[in-house]
């Protein structure tokens, strides 16, 4: 597969870093937007950018807000979730310039699957969404605990939004496959904070898409880690089946960690997710 940088205009002309992987036939069958989880980058979508370029697609993503080469003055800080969508619509239309008339679909991990949930339920049009293991909530794990959450977002105009708290995620909770495993560990770029701010608009955003989740309407997958650590899988449940779409499907896999899309048994979950996409290509 080839893989390019480059930098596009974001909300309020905010420079974001992307990156994208195309197929070494240079032949496209269609675009995906990868969305990257909490705390990670753009880097960690290669492992499915290298089963999908070989199927014929393109994917595309980029480094969210308060993360990495896009983190700003001050890591894991988002002013508002807001501001990331508004990236993503804008992103869109960069990679139209150069898809033509042929689809795009948006796929996320855990807190990249809460936010294109709520692209999802904004954007009706969308041909497909795809999600492993969404953050409909506060990370299971998050350092300061939930009472803690619950206080600061009650209190958040109290407080300075720009304050800095740990989010040490254990890196043996995201995948049993030991190679992958380690080079998270020995990743320098992935960050274990978080704002106040942010963690008040991931509880209010999270809220937002459980409450609005019958508006879900376009072609939605999500699957489910069966042996979550980070997020609650029984939020994810009790969302999918609000969820009013005619055409949707839920699957969860057994024993799976919570980063589908890097466990040892990642063959069959991307083989699904083949499958879906190439239904919904027409």
């Amino acid at each position: 597969m080839k893989n390019d940088t480059g930098y596009f205009e974001g909300r309020e002309t905010k420079k974001l870093f992307y990156q994208y992987w195309l197929p070494d036939s240079g032949e496209i069958k269609a675009y995906i937007v990868a969305i990257h989880g909490w705390g990670t980058h753009s880097d960690r979508m290669m492992i499915p950018a290298e089963y999908f370029t070989d199927k014929g697609y393109a994917i595309y993503s980029f480094d969210l807000r308060g993360h990495w080469r896009n983190a700003g003055e001050i890591s894991g800080h988002i002013d508002s979730m807001d501001h990331i969508q508004k990236d993503i619509v804008l992103f869109m239309d960069l990679i139209r310039e150069v898809a033509d008339d042929k689809k795009i679909f948006l796929m996320g991990h855990s807190f990249g699957g809460l936010i294109s949930l709520i692209y999802a339920i904004n954007h009706p049009g969308l041909p497909s969404v795809l999600v492993s293991s969404p953050l409909l909530g506060i990370f299971l794990k998050l350092s300061i605990g939930k009472k803690v959450i619950k206080t600061v977002s009650k209190t958040i105009a109290k407080l300075s939004p720009n304050k800095i708290l740990n989010n040490n995620i254990d890196q043996n909770q995201l995948t049993s496959d030991l190679k992958i495993l380690k080079q998270h560990i020995a990743d320098k770029k992935k960050i274990d904070v978080i704002s106040v701010k942010s963690t008040s608009e991931i509880d209010k955003y999270s809220k937002w898409a459980m409450e609005n989740a019958s508006s879900l309407i376009c072609p939605t997958f999500i699957m489910q880690a069966g042996n979550d650590k980070i997020v609650d899988k029984n939020k994810t449940k009790d969302f999918f089946n609000k969820v009013r779409s005619e055409d949707k499907m839920y699957k969860e896999y057994p024993g799976f960690l919570h980063e589908l899309w890097n466990e040892k048994g990642r063959a069959q979950v991307y083989q699904d997710m083949f499958v879906w996409l190439e239904k919904h290509l027409k």
